[in-house]
């Protein structure tokens, strides 16, 4: 089935999203929830119950079969506010060292789940292969990696013969170090810039079986339908929040680092999501998500029960200073 990535299926649900009560710290829980269950591809395919329909653990103890109650639940409920409880008592089966109660990373409990799901959905693909005869060669594609998965390469050229070696590693999102950068362009343009491998760094070449001067270059092969994009807000793990303004658009191309042997020549994105930490340090603080809902933007705030309308997100001043994870959807044409 091809990836939908505009809303297809109606819910029943009208006007803002479900607020989500705090249980307790689970405030970065509630933000990657609000921002997975506005995820167009992601809220269709939950929509239809196409995983849990398929699914044989269902017995409270799979993730993804969580993760689709909860978004089918928020998005065809007319309450005002709900909480995530099965998922919440649930924490182990996506992070083993994820504890109810303490305060965890939004970014690292949203990769949690993301794999996973992902896992859950490759053990299914297989088990039904291996249930029809048909043996699995490599990960299977998932769901999971149809939304989120993309395909970065990272080649190193002989300046010397010019030989080219190729390595491609899948994502599932990418992470900007933003400590000398003033916007996600600069930022993106940072994370791609070439780096030249000299002297003591230089690089062992096959074809001219010695070390040579080479350049290293990293860009996108595989552009992924969701692009999850991290802003890294904390300079290492003892260092403090950097909290300056981060410039980022609602449309963003990614055509200027784009590997010459791509198919996806000149991707674009429009900006559906943000998490926002609010706060002075990594050991503490409050999340928040904003969301896109029909042509709205909407604070889905975690102890806020009362949503607010905002101006479009990527002019918020607040955002720009906070945002520490975006949800960008790929633009179809």
């Amino acid at each position: 089935m091809a990836l939908e990535m505009t809303w297809q299926r109606p819910f029943r649900r009208k006007g803002p999203p479900v607020g989500f009560r705090n249980l307790g710290n689970t405030c970065y829980l509630n933000s990657v929830l609000q921002c997975l269950t506005y995820t167009p591809p992601l809220a269709n395919f939950c929509l239809r119950n196409q995983h849990s329909s398929l699914c044989k653990s269902w017995d409270g103890h799979c993730p993804f079969c969580l993760v689709e109650k909860r978004i089918w639940r928020s998005l065809n409920s007319d309450i005002l506010h709900d909480a995530p409880m099965n998922i919440q008592r649930s924490l182990e089966l996506f992070a083993k060292h994820f504890r109810s109660g303490r305060q965890e990373d939004a970014h690292e409990f949203l990769r949690y789940l993301i794999e996973a799901c992902n896992d859950v959905c490759a053990k299914l693909y297989k088990a039904r292969n291996s249930q029809g005869g048909k043996a699995s060669k490599g990960e299977p594609d998932t769901i999971v990696k149809d939304i989120f998965g993309g395909v970065l390469q990272s080649q190193v050229k002989c300046l010397s013969c010019e030989a080219e070696s190729n390595k491609m590693d899948e994502i599932m999102d990418i992470s900007l170090d933003i400590l000398h950068a003033s916007s996600l362009k600069e930022a993106f343009c940072r994370y791609f810039q070439s780096e030249l491998l000299d002297g003591n760094n230089k690089y062992r070449c096959e074809k001219c079986k010695k070390l040579s001067t080479a350049r290293k270059q990293m860009s996108i092969f595989q552009a992924p339908n969701v692009l999850v994009i991290q802003l890294k807000r904390f300079e290492d793990i003892y260092g403090g929040k950097i909290d300056r303004s981060i410039i980022f658009e609602e449309r963003l191309a990614l055509s200027g680092h784009m590997c010459r042997d791509s198919q996806d020549v000149r991707p674009e994105y429009t900006l559906f999501g943000t998490i926002v930490h609010s706060g002075y340090s990594q050991d503490s603080g409050h999340y928040y998500a904003y969301v896109k809902v029909l042509r709205m933007q909407i604070l889905t705030g975690i102890a806020v029960m009362m949503p607010m309308f905002l101006q479009p997100l990527y002019r918020q001043s607040y955002l720009r200073k906070c945002t520490c994870c975006s949800f960008f959807g790929a633009i179809q044409v």
